[in-house]
């Protein structure tokens, strides 16, 4: 379908270029999943803000739009409804697990993203934006049910541990209490990152040591717990990833986590959001397997 039929003002292919950019944050990372040149997609991108009359702007190394652009977000609506109606791949964004341990491989008639986004404000607003379809989210830092855009369609549910190195010297103590985790530097991501979580670990007196990251990076967050003194967090679905390197303490921490496919609430019926949460679900079923605590949704 041409430009013409779709309504729009630029083709599939120019937005996506342009999102893509914003959403994965290098010229390189988009045209890689776009199956582009770089050059391709600075050109494009380069198009697209001049018809939109918008700015982008590099930190960091990377690539994001700093104002508000009402016709490019009418734009962006148009193309969505034209991706749900199978013109172009659905875009999926996850967790750094849930991206390897259940989207490999990608499920069919989706683009998966890099999975390494850290919070959940980026991820949410590129959902709101319509510039990402799909987010695997993990609980408890979801949209509010009265959320009047997104909801959250639960796909599993776990508790959360406290992880250590296997030499680390709590390992050692009998009748471990959290007053005793108070000596140790615990794991802390940027403030509001995951505010449900920061704002519980607080309260039992973690979450101390920040970690400068907006992009998940192994050896900033588990690296630390295995290589220092650090206290660290994780699930069964992460622990997955890290073998033995890391060890459980044996306290229970006043949060559950889980994955949750979060959406715009316009396509929640849609055949291809059942599809997607059936194979997901059906992907969660082995690891709930070898990890009882993991509970499956119905």
């Amino acid at each position: 379908m041409n430009r013409r039929a779709l309504g729009t003002v630029v083709d599939l292919e120019t937005l996506a270029a342009f999102d893509g950019l914003l959403w994965l944050r290098t010229g390189e990372a988009a045209a890689q999943k776009l199956c582009l040149n770089q050059s391709t997609v600075s050109r494009r991108t380069k198009q697209c803000q001049a018809l939109f009359a918008v700015a982008c702007s590099k930190s960091d190394g990377e690539w994001d739009l700093l104002e508000e652009a009402t016709l490019l977000n009418a734009e962006r609506r148009v193309h969505q409804q034209a991706r749900w109606a199978g013109m172009a791949p659905l875009r999926l964004e996850g967790t750094y697990w849930s991206g390897p341990l259940l989207c490999d491989p990608i499920p069919e008639g989706w683009m998966l993203g890099l999975c390494n986004i850290v919070g959940t404000a980026r991820n949410l607003s590129l959902l709101r934006l319509g510039i990402v379809d799909a987010w695997i989210g993990a609980g408890p830092d979801l949209p509010e049910a009265d959320d009047p855009d997104l909801t959250s369609l639960p796909l599993s549910e776990m508790p959360v541990h406290c992880v250590v190195a296997p030499n680390h010297p709590l390992l050692l103590q009998s009748d471990l209490s959290f007053n005793d985790l108070a000596a140790f530097p615990s794991l802390a991501l940027p403030a509001g990152a995951y505010p449900k979580v920061e704002q519980a670990l607080k309260q039992i007196g973690l979450w101390s040591s920040p970690v400068r990251m907006k992009r998940y990076d192994r050896n900033l967050w588990e690296g630390r717990s295995e290589s220092e003194l650090t206290i660290g967090y994780a699930t069964a679905m992460s622990l997955e990833l890290c073998g033995d390197s890391l060890q459980r303490l044996p306290l229970d921490l006043p949060i559950r986590s889980g994955d949750a496919l979060v959406i715009k609430r316009e396509f929640e019926g849609s055949e291809q959001i059942a599809q997607l949460r059936q194979t997901l679900l059906e992907r969660i079923q082995p690891l709930a397997a070898r990890h009882p605590e993991i509970a499956i949704a119905d």
